[in-house]
């Protein structure tokens, strides 16, 4: 398996169409396709591609490159809420669409694995809790 074969694998594993995986990406459909099937051969068109996928998605880059070790690193939960909060707010200034932030937000949650969501569930619960109580006082 080559490197094009672990992007499709991550991008399929995210449940990803590749429109909607170059869209996370900055990227065009037909840019994920050519990089899928291996078309780009020049390094200065793949290493900037390679990169944002490690970051964006939180994949391993030695497992990205040498398919060794597992797909997606290990990150605290703590980590998780920042590195939201981060795109969120990033979001924000680029775009400034609620609808966007929002279907953005709802791709991440689901890309989550149970224990991640428990922690994001927790946190919801106690800003709504605050946000309530503060609501309430006189």
């Amino acid at each position: 398996m080559n490197i094009s074969d672990r992007i499709k694998e991550i991008r399929k594993s995210l449940k990803l169409s590749q429109e909607e995986f170059g869209q996370i990406l900055g990227v065009s459909r037909d840019v994920i396709g050519n990089i899928e099937y291996d078309r780009l051969k020049r390094p200065d068109q793949k290493e900037p591609i390679y990169k944002l996928i490690c970051e964006k998605f939180n994949v391993d880059e030695t497992w990205l490159r040498a398919g060794e070790g597992e797909m997606f690193q290990e990150i605290l939960p703590e980590d998780e809420i920042a590195s939201a909060v981060s795109n969120v707010l990033e979001d924000i200034k680029c775009e400034n669409s609620i609808y966007t932030l929002v279907k953005e937000l709802l791709l991440k949650y689901e890309q989550l694995d149970t224990s991640s969501k428990k922690v994001i569930n927790k946190y919801v619960d106690d800003v709504i809790l605050g946000y309530t109580q503060k609501k309430e006082e006189p």
